[in-house]
């Protein structure tokens, strides 16, 4: 029953990987729970895409699943870039060019510390995808038109320094956007941008579920057959 619910494509997003305590947001997820979404997938014969990879296979395609990670963190370098390596699976990761070397805003210790600019180059070196996630991770929709383009066009190009390569892929900030930020994206030369829970697919408000942070592969199955709430 559940593989007959599932809706292509499963855009998953997550934020940190490590350990659960000190985190009240819940931002981070546990390794081995990470390793049970991906096998579970795995084990229905999902194939693994990046971002720019969908976008590169035209309109989505039937059992295929894409994992995507906001914000910055550093454990995405030491924690989850080997985690999938050994998944045989490839991640997009999105930053926020003037928080790198920083730390995250509701995170303390070394969990809530982010990529500098030589990790951040490191992990795409390490064969995962990079993508813009704004330069300081405003809400896009209270922005005046200059700090709007700001936002979107400068984060882009900085993103495209640290890699060499155009950077095509956005993640809205909270999930939030509009008419207007929709607009924006577009005229900064994004493909593909994406929101937050389910939704039509549209290229510039791609929906994406919230993986579990909390639960493994049986909590997210019943969120993908649409089973829980979205959110949670």
């Amino acid at each position: 029953m559940i593989d007959r619910l599932l809706r292509p494509p499963v855009v998953l997003a997550y934020h940190g990987v490590g350990p659960p305590q000190a985190d009240p947001a819940r931002l981070l997820i546990e390794p081995d729970l990470l390793e049970s979404h991906i096998r579970f997938l795995q084990g229905r014969g999902y194939r693994f895409l990046t971002a720019e990879e969908l976008l590169d296979e035209g309109p989505p395609g039937p059992r295929t699943a894409v994992l995507t990670f906001d914000d910055g963190f550093r454990n995405w370098l030491t924690v989850t870039a080997p985690l999938l390596r050994r998944l045989g699976v490839r991640g997009t990761f999105y930053v926020c060019p003037e928080l790198l070397g920083g730390r995250h805003w509701h995170l303390d210790g070394e969990e809530g510390r982010l990529l500098d600019e030589s990790e951040a180059r490191e992990l795409f070196e390490a064969g995962m995808e990079l993508g813009s996630h704004t330069l300081s991770h405003p809400d896009l929709r209270l922005l005046d038109g200059g700090e709007l383009s700001r936002e979107l066009e400068e984060s882009k190009s900085e993103v495209e320094r640290l890699t060499g390569r155009p950077c095509r892929t956005l993640a809205y900030p909270y999930g939030l956007y509009d008419e207007r930020v929709v607009s924006a994206a577009r005229a900064a030369g994004y493909e593909l941008a994406f929101a937050w829970l389910p939704g039509p697919w549209r290229p510039l408000e791609a929906p994406r579920l919230p993986a579990p942070p909390r639960n493994g592969a049986r909590r997210l199955a019943l969120k993908l057959a649409g089973l829980r709430r979205p959110g949670r």
